[in-house]
């Protein structure tokens, strides 16, 4: 007898081509864009509930059966782009069948947040949004991850804006210049971290960033920069991509700069685990981590439970993105990382409760840089297990800093 894995997924990756694209990753985002029509429509909870498992069920077979690297192991890290991208749509699609009030468009300020909350939902149109009309905005929802000029985000505070958006061009300019710093950021980061790899871990094969050839203290001392340099990378590598959106959605699609504020707040001068995850680092998928993780354990077992049970989907996310590199997802360390950082936010919790003071200052910085690397080394470590980190995500002779090099060596004579 066939089992139901077989008929839905395919025993290999299949490569990408238009007829896989269409039977494959089509469906999902089709559903997964009838679901962001639905979500602004009054009466239409029953429909959200039928669609939901289809959505879901085409999401799965969209990320387990399509191969974006065409079988090239360098480029496998496209397929963590697949998987992060389909579990994005089950996600967003599962806290909006269980959406309570209709979503809807609010009117945005000229001017970029200054470091705000997003206003709340009593701005929401009371109107019910036309067919048509949700039809059109489904597109934004389904790209817009913060509900930036949505009347669904609650409590999202938006980071601070150093650059003035009265200009478009303007913005559009400085945006590219950040573009460029990010790229050049994220492959020199990346590669440090590949100059430092014992044997075989700067490859695509599978090593480990402790080099038992070293002595206890080089050893860890060693494997805590690789961490760092991973880290650094992993955010210049967001940044770059989020650059690459804004200057898309502003320049072809025509939105204002005040719908693509900063993603990042400064998470460097981050003074607490809660500074750090609440607010400093990107808050993406901050709504559904809250709404399919947090409030159901919340429902359980309070505040623990839903600080808990946000980094539980975290944790799925990230454990699915790294499994897609075929060489295993190593779910009891990338789990572990989660749990252990919302087992950090607790424990600052009950800091302030047993103290009456809040976690800051220079030993809350000490004490949250101290807790994030010694537990993102061994996540960092099944980065290199699974051969991400000496994934080639430039060409050699194409590589940011190489053609920078070969700029400077040509057009100034600098070497």
């Amino acid at each position: 007898m066939v089992s139901l894995s077989r008929l839905l997924v395919y025993q290999e990756r299949a490569l990408l081509s238009v007829s896989t694209f269409s039977t494959l990753f089509l469906p999902a985002f089709v559903s997964y864009l009838a679901m962001a029509v639905l979500v602004q429509r009054k009466r239409t909870a029953m429909i959200r509930f039928a669609l939901l498992p289809v959505t879901l069920l085409c999401s799965y077979r969209a990320g387990s059966s399509l191969d974006l690297s065409f079988g090239i192991p360098d480029y496998l890290f496209l397929n963590q782009i697949l998987v992060a991208a389909v579990f994005t749509f089950s996600m967003r699609s599962t806290g909006w069948a269980f959406a309570k009030q209709p979503y809807s468009r609010i009117a945005l300020p000229k001017k970029m947040f200054n470091g705000d909350t997003m206003p709340d939902s009593q701005l929401t149109n009371v109107e019910d949004t036309s067919l048509f009309t949700a039809f059109w905005n489904a597109w934004d929802l389904s790209v817009n991850l913060r509900g930036i000029g949505w009347d669904w985000p609650t409590g999202l505070r938006i980071p601070k804006n150093s650059y003035g958006t009265e200009s478009t061009s303007k913005f559009l300019l400085s945006t590219l210049v950040k573009l460029l710093f990010n790229t050049l950021a994220f492959d020199a980061a990346s590669r440090a971290a590949h100059y430092l790899s014992p044997e075989r871990f700067g490859s695509t094969e599978e090593g480990t960033i402790f080099d038992a050839s070293l002595p206890p203290l080089s050893r860890y001392a060693r494997s805590a920069i690789i961490t760092i340099l991973a880290g650094c990378a992993a955010y210049f590598l967001i940044e770059s991509l989020y650059h690459i959106y804004t200057i898309v959605f502003v320049l072809l699609f025509r939105q204002a700069p005040s719908q693509w504020p900063p993603l990042f707040d400064t998470p460097w001068l981050s003074t607490s685990l809660t500074s750090f995850w609440g607010r400093k680092w990107h808050q993406l998928l901050r709504e559904y981590f809250i709404s399919v993780g947090a409030r159901p354990l919340a429902f359980l077992f309070g505040r623990p439970g839903g600080v808990m049970g946000a980094f539980l989907i975290s944790g799925a996310l990230h454990y699915l993105v790294l499994k897609a590199m075929e060489r295993g997802g190593h779910p009891v360390v990338v789990f572990g990382f989660f749990i252990m950082q919302a087992v950090g936010l607790i424990l600052e919790d009950i800091w302030k409760k047993r103290t009456g003071l809040r976690v800051d200052g220079f030993w809350g910085s000490l004490w949250t840089w101290l807790w994030l690397v010694f537990w993102g080394t061994f996540m960092i470590d099944a980065w290199a297990r699974v051969g991400l980190i000496g994934s080639k995500f430039f060409p050699d002779d194409y590589r940011p800093t190489v053609l920078l090099v070969h700029f400077l060596k040509h057009g100034f004579n600098l070497f």
